[in-house]
């Protein structure tokens, strides 16, 4: 396998430098930011925001009136004379669907939506900004109860002409009501009801058109307090409790699931930390898949064994001309030392005896010939190997012609 890096040194710094930095990131968004339930500045009982309904919840706690903020099973909870409060729910497909399960019940009041908010980045649980919420969400709510109503803000002075309950509501202008067939009027004005009611089959439901008689910030206007407290003792009955249904809101009593959290900021910081890692480790480790490779055969033992170890040596190396060259002129000194060439011979002087020795001797093969090839081959570099093994079968065929003949010459003599 190859000893080569899986990154270059200046990718990994580079990916080292960008997860301290993304990492302190972290940090510093996890120490800024306050995780937060599902809903805590908009409507609802567990919200103190402007808009929220904690206030009225704690009122009717202080006058001895049962209430019940439920996250689950709202319907369970209702006995004999209850009252089960849906307060601004959210246009949902979701919250629809359980609206129409929750509206099973002998009495609602139903709060139409009103306003929307921004939380605030300082102050958790407040909110930064209030506008008017879109008039659909509105419309969608009311069309759950009374499909041919319509809801409408009126922007001028309004003029109770109708009130039931004899407590002047405040709400915030613009002030939105409610009008159509199937509503009859408990609190009206000449544009339309604050609060109709709707009478089926024993069932009694009353819808509060303008959500600022009940929400924190209409509390502390004169007089909405008093007719918030006022609607539910009209519904109320008995020894009935008030539930507030806080899953049209978001709130569901069950933890969320670890999986979606890993999606939801901040903690999707660590998801994307967590998929670069995995990433980094496949990327450094894919070229290491599939099947193992083969070990190299081991070393041959013997003579032989070290013989092609060290033809495989020196082919690997490429000195194979080297070696035919120096085979050739080793070869040449030692039948001259075995035909007892006369002393003082070398050189050409040698070359030209054994030439005279082999002529006599009826050797074809000349050793100048093969001693100039030999030399040849210092100025190429020859890459057909049948031409070096040639040359030295040539030479081994000179010394054994050569020699073999001088055996004869003896037993002649």
């Amino acid at each position: 396998m190859s000893e080569e890096p899986v990154f270059s040194r200046r990718l990994l710094l580079g990916w080292i430098a960008g997860a301290v930095i993304v990492f302190a990131v972290s940090l510093y968004l996890l120490g800024t930011k306050q995780v937060t339930g599902p809903d805590n500045t908009g409507p609802g009982t567990y919200s103190r925001s402007a808009i929220g309904h904690a206030g009225i919840a704690e009122v009717l706690q202080r006058l001895d009136l049962p209430i019940v903020k439920s996250t689950s099973d709202s319907l369970q909870r209702l006995s004999p004379g209850s009252v089960l409060v849906i307060a601004e729910p959210r246009m949902t497909r979701d919250t629809e669907e359980a609206i129409r399960t929750l509206l099973k019940a002998n009495t609602i009041l139903l709060v139409l939506p009103k306003w929307a908010g921004q939380p605030s980045e300082q102050k958790p649980g407040w909110l930064q900004v209030v506008g008017e919420g879109p008039l659909g969400e509105a419309r969608w709510a009311l069309n759950l109860v009374a499909p041919r109503a319509e809801v409408v803000r009126e922007r001028a002075d309004v003029t109770w002409t109708t009130n039931a309950l004899a407590l002047a509501p405040n709400p915030v202008s613009p002030v939105q009501l409610v009008r159509g067939s199937g509503l009859r009027a408990i609190i009206a004005a000449e544009a339309g009801m604050l609060v109709g009611e709707i009478v089926d089959r024993g069932q009694r439901i009353w819808v509060l058109a303008d959500p600022d008689v009940i929400s924190n910030h209409g509390l502390a206007r004169e007089g909405n307090a008093a007719l918030a407290v006022a609607l539910i003792k009209r519904l109320r009955s008995g020894n009935g409790i008030v539930v507030f249904d806080e899953t049209v809101h978001g709130q569901t009593g069950r933890a969320p699931s670890p999986f979606l959290l890993l999606f939801r900021f901040p903690f999707i910081v660590a998801t994307i930390q967590g998929l670069l890692a995995v990433g980094l480790l496949l990327w450094a480790t894919l070229g290491r898949f599939g099947a193992p490779q083969s070990a190299p055969p081991p070393l041959s033992a013997g003579r032989e064994g070290l013989l092609q170890n060290m033809a495989k040596l020196i082919e690997f190396a490429g000195h194979q001309q080297v070696m035919i060259r120096r085979y050739v002129q080793e070869t040449v000194r030692d039948v001259a030392r075995q035909l007892h060439a006369p002393r003082g011979l070398s050189g050409d002087a040698t070359i030209g005896w054994l030439q005279r020795v082999g002529k006599a001797r009826g050797v074809e093969a000349d050793c100048g010939a093969l001693l100039r090839r030999a030399e040849e081959l210092r100025e190429t570099r020859l890459r057909d190997q049948s031409s070096l093994v040639r040359l030295a079968r040539d030479i081994h065929r000179w010394k054994g012609d050569i020699l073999d003949r001088r055996s004869r010459h003896s037993h002649d003599h």
